[in-house]
């Protein structure tokens, strides 16, 4: 199993700290990502907000590329709606792979922060039409070596080359985030890996899953590979205090991410491609802290055996799957998610890179 580390880059009201020192701590703990012995980093697109803060995750790996040696540098994701020039993200993502030898990991997103799509000038209800446009110019040109000629309904392209030329395929280094049943099909139709967030329950996600590999191995004429999970995680020698400690930070986290993005709403019921959002959020409204419990009973707590037993049990329902796991967000001390990070690294890591992918029981 390929293990990563997703920087979140996350202020907290319970964290006094300015975003230059949250930022320079934040660095500390990516500075351990590959010594420690994962397969990847990873940063997140997010603006104007404290709930997390990397605008340009290409340039933070870029940054990344140049302190470390074999280390897979993935956004997660570029979100594509929010970007009005498909060719600068091409020409950006093929720099960057030249300068890291060919360790980028390209993942592709929509988004879903009203906030976000405000403060861009960009009308939500056209994110999906944007995203269907704007992501196989990228990756077609990305696989070419050149932008084609392109005149949609948001993007307008004459034929270009980048250079740096792409000078490897990134047909099994695309990554396209996933989080809504509506939204399979398209990704599917890309293909890739489904690249998904522990929210609701893995019962429920492995229901979109199940339709992603279907629709994939049916479009692309081979099995889908791993779903990339996203998860958060508490790694401690003490279980009870593992336990405190998730409820606390990762129940902070989800009360911030609904924040952000408005989970208990009710402007999603009239943007079009976001209806299943607007379902979820009737039990958000009605049962907030039952969701914020199961919430965190998706992710990923406990001593390094209860860690590997909580992902058997997650591959049991779902099947195999790529991990990435946040070690730091919320206001948690940087000093305890430093200690919880080695420990899952030092006890868990190995055992994980040893196993092997295994179907759903599903």
């Amino acid at each position: 199993m390929d293990v990563g580390v997703v920087m979140a880059f996350q202020s907290s009201h319970n964290q006094p700290l300015s975003d230059l020192e949250i930022y320079q701590k934040e660095i500390e703990v990516a500075k351990m990502v590959e010594p420690l012995g994962f397969n990847s980093i990873w940063g997140v697109e997010h603006h104007f907000t404290n709930y997390t803060m990397c605008p340009n995750p290409i340039e933070f790996l870029t940054y990344m590329s140049a302190i470390t040696t074999t280390l897979k540098l993935g956004t997660a994701a570029m979100i594509l709606p929010w970007h009005k020039d498909p060719l600068r993200i091409a020409t950006d993502l093929a720099m960057l792979d030249n300068l890291s030898n060919g360790r980028v990991i390209v993942g592709l997103g929509r988004g879903l922060g009203r906030v976000e799509y405000d403060g861009f000038g960009v009308e939500m209800a056209t994110s999906r039409d944007r995203f269907n446009e704007a992501a196989p110019m990228i990756l077609n040109a990305l696989e070419t070596g050149v932008m084609a000629e392109h005149h949609g309904e948001f993007f307008d392209q004459i034929e270009v080359d980048l250079r740096p030329r792409p000078f490897k395929s990134y047909k099994d280094r695309t990554y396209i985030v996933s989080m809504s049943p509506d939204t399979v099909p398209h990704a599917a139709r890309l293909g890739g890996t489904m690249m998904t967030f522990a929210v609701g329950p893995w019962t429920a996600r492995a229901k979109d899953i199940g339709q992603f590999r279907e629709l994939f191995e049916k479009e692309h004429n081979r099995p889908a590979p791993p779903t990339s999970a996203n998860i958060f995680t508490v790694c401690d020698k003490d279980p009870g205090r593992a336990k405190d400690m998730a409820y606390k930070y990762m129940g902070d986290y989800w009360e911030s991410a609904m924040a952000h993005y408005e989970m208990k709403g009710k402007h999603f019921d009239s943007i079009k491609g976001y209806e299943h959002y607007g379902r979820s959020a009737v039990a958000m409204r009605e049962d907030a802290r039952r969701v914020t419990e199961q919430y965190v009973e998706q992710q990923i707590y406990g001593t390094p055996e209860q860690c590997l037993e909580k992902l058997r049990g997650i591959e049991d329902i779902v099947g195999p799957i790529e991990l990435n796991c946040f070690f730091t967000y919320a206001g948690m001390d940087y000093d305890y998610a430093k200690q919880s990070m080695t420990l899952f690294a030092e006890e868990a890591l190995p055992a994980l890179k040893k196993w092997e992918y295994k179907e759903s029981a599903a």
